[in-house]
């Protein structure tokens, strides 16, 4: 599962993946980590990333967490990069830049809603993709331009696949 949190003024991409019973595989901006986790009460966790222990509180209020490690506190936002990409809310996080848009499982694309050189605004469709019986509107995650367009009506698209170019 990847997310997109913000910390402060900054940005990172987490890819969690589950390898075992209570054990992760977590990704921080390409940076792999390996946990051990356990919840420990209502809002307690303890923790093993690599090798190291750390007792953690968590505060959850919708997609913002409240995070209490060795008596600091942190506040992250953080969203499935999923929703993200699909164009749902997005907790505040600001995303500008060149954006190369993909779909997070494989599909056939059902249709292009735009061409090269629109202008499009943010949350506007681009994309409609059949996966798993269910049509998705891929929706643009930033206001700009569409710079590249790398499928057509018909074609599959594996996982990760990137469908456009926005600027």
């Amino acid at each position: 599962m990847a997310f997109i949190a913000r910390l402060g003024d900054q940005t990172f991409t987490v890819e969690i993946e589950e390898i075992g019973r209570s054990h992760y595989r977590v990704s921080v901006d390409g940076n792999e980590f390996l946990v051990d986790g356990k919840k420990t009460g209502l809002s307690g966790y303890s923790l093993i990333v690599d090798n190291r222990s750390f007792e953690v509180d968590v505060d959850v209020a919708e997609d913002e967490y409240s995070v209490l490690v060795d008596g600091r506190s942190y506040h992250v936002e953080l969203v499935d990069e999923r929703r993200m990409r699909l164009g749902g809310l997005q907790a505040g996080i600001l995303v500008e830049g060149r954006q190369e848009i993909s779909v997070p499982m494989p599909g056939k694309i059902i249709a292009v809603l735009v061409a090269e050189g629109d202008r499009v605004e943010k949350g506007q469709g681009l994309v409609i993709v059949e996966a798993m019986k269910m049509e998705n509107e891929v929706r643009s995650p930033i206001s700009g331009e569409v710079k590249e367009i790398r499928v057509k009506a018909g074609d599959a698209a594996e996982a990760g696949a990137v469908l456009l170019v926005v600027e």
